[in-house]
């Protein structure tokens, strides 16, 4: 991994199991959902990641319920006997806060933060454990690491947040930046070999493609399909993440991006490809 600006590897090439680390405090934790489609099998990242400072912790997005078992067996390994001490779901789809009850069933004193303004209707049992969030909000966990809540620039519902982790310069983008891959098959050209998904972007034998980059801004994004405002939206998203000091992007679905500059492109050529207008 190197920062943007080509420097020296901020980490060596690890392996592909996860979870790894991905910066200081900060932890990647994923599994990956098939999806079958007519002609193929296609993998999608539902990555959830672990902020950790000297006193306090932080989940960003719950992951899928039916991946509950290994994420409370990971956090048992990464925490072990200190709980968890915050959780923050970007937003309110399944991927995102599907296992919010059993975090709290698990941290019964954990907080559940970010913009919650209908979660009490998806998850009333969860009711005392939230608390609002917004923009600019910062989360102190202590030894210098901190998780500051951040304006969702590309969002699927109203509600979305991003977070930024200060210590690594680390930004949590959602469905932003998102793309889908595959597992192995017998094409002569697969998107996706064996082990790729636990790689940061750098260490992929190619780069995403724009094709499922476009996949998933047109499913995910829906109003991408109808609005052709890339060109605007990414150079807006590019000056806030050179503000915030970006080094690393970890989106929900998709491998965590540590050659920004390098992707970004990638990603806003999808974005104009799923435009149907």
């Amino acid at each position: 991994m190197t920062d943007d600006l080509g420097g020296e590897p901020l980490f060596e090439k690890m392996s592909s199991d996860l979870p790894r680390p991905i910066a200081p405090g900060v932890t990647w934790m994923s599994s990956c959902l098939e999806f079958h489609l007519p002609t193929r099998v296609i993998h999608g990242h539902t990555s959830t990641y672990l902020v950790q400072g000297t006193e306090h912790s932080i989940l960003i997005d719950t992951g899928n319920p039916s991946s509950w078992a290994a994420i409370s067996d990971t956090l048992d390994d990464l925490l072990g006997d200190r709980p968890l001490t915050y959780v923050m779901p970007t937003h309110p789809e399944l991927p995102h806060t599907g296992n919010l009850p059993r975090l709290v069933e698990k941290y019964p004193d954990i907080v559940a933060i970010g913009d919650i303004r209908d979660y009490h209707l998806f998850y009333p049992q969860v009711v005392p454990n939230l608390r609002a969030g917004k923009p600019g909000d910062r989360i102190e966990l202590g030894g210098g690491q901190a998780v500051v809540l951040v304006e969702a620039m590309i969002r699927d519902l109203p509600n979305t947040l991003w977070a930024f982790a200060t210590e690594g310069g680390v930004l949590f983008t959602a469905d932003g930046f998102c793309y889908m891959h595959r597992p192995e098959l017998d094409d002569e050209d697969p998107y996706h070999l064996p082990g790729e998904c636990g790689l940061l972007t750098s260490e992929l034998d190619s780069p995403p493609t724009v094709e499922n980059a476009a996949m998933f801004t047109g499913s995910a994004l829906y109003w991408a399909r109808w609005v052709d405002d890339a060109d605007t939206l990414y150079a807006g998203v590019s000056d806030a993440m050179e503000a915030l000091g970006t080094r690393i992007v970890a989106p929900t679905h998709g491998n965590v991006i540590d050659d920004v500059a390098g992707v970004l492109p990638i990603i806003r050529t999808g974005h104009q490809s799923a435009y149907r207008g």
